[in-house]
């Protein structure tokens, strides 16, 4: 899909990706000034949403996921299934709102001016409501499989052979993901706490068309 974009509905699909992490910077703050989830926006900006090999690592996803079905567990497999279907919902959702935003906010506003009130205003267009509660549920799924994989005693032996398929499809990348996500979570005791934090806050904002400013502030 990304490949068939525009320059401009690059750019501006990563301009609705940077605002959003801002806005989950601010709107988990109180999580974020703990230490080790401290790193929790690096990790959404620069390696589950918008890393900046992206276009390779995407392009390859579909040749890891074939090539693991005969080298990890179907559970395993499952979770990483799942991480290239978050990528893709991902990718479809922040580019519906760039395009709301291009033919609307972006004729009179430079990108860099961009408030979180326009963000949510171009959201609300969108709409596709059900689908946001089934990407806040995935990212979810996505932070428990990472804190699994880093409590994991063997875990050099359970990468070892999905390091050996995904070279072999040249899909590095997503392994590089797949690190830096279990290396977060090697920092944090529990992430039970915080994923349940985020599914609550996430959904009731979506209820609320994204207008829950006790929760959010420019």
């Amino acid at each position: 899909m990304t490949a068939q974009l525009t320059d401009e509905e690059k750019s501006i699909r990563l301009l609705v990706v940077s605002r959003t992490i801002d806005r989950l910077a601010v709107m988990y703050s109180d999580w974020i000034s703990q230490k080790g989830f401290d790193g929790i926006p690096d990790f959404f900006r620069n390696h589950l949403y918008s890393p900046a090999n992206k276009e390779a690592r995407d392009a390859a996803l579909d040749n890891l996921y074939n090539k693991l079905k005969s080298v990890t567990g179907p559970e395993m497999t499952a979770n990483i299934h799942m991480l290239i279907e978050l990528n893709r919902l991902t990718d479809d959702l922040d580019l519906d709102t760039a395009r709301v935003l291009m033919a609307t906010t972006l004729q009179t506003t430079r990108p860099e001016d961009l408030t979180f009130d326009q963000l949510f205003h171009a959201v609300r267009q969108t709409g596709r409501k059900e689908e946001r509660k089934k990407q806040v549920q995935m990212v979810s799924d996505a932070l428990t499989f990472f804190f699994s994989l880093s409590k994991l005693p063997l875990i050099k032996l359970v990468m070892a052979p999905i390091k050996v398929a995904a070279s072999l499809v040249g899909a590095m990348d997503l392994i590089s993901t797949m690190e830096a996500g279990y290396a977060l979570s090697r920092n944090i005791k529990d992430m039970t706490p915080f994923v349940e934090a985020f599914v609550k806050r996430e959904v009731e904002f979506i209820d609320s068309d994204y207008t829950a400013h006790s929760l959010i502030q420019k």
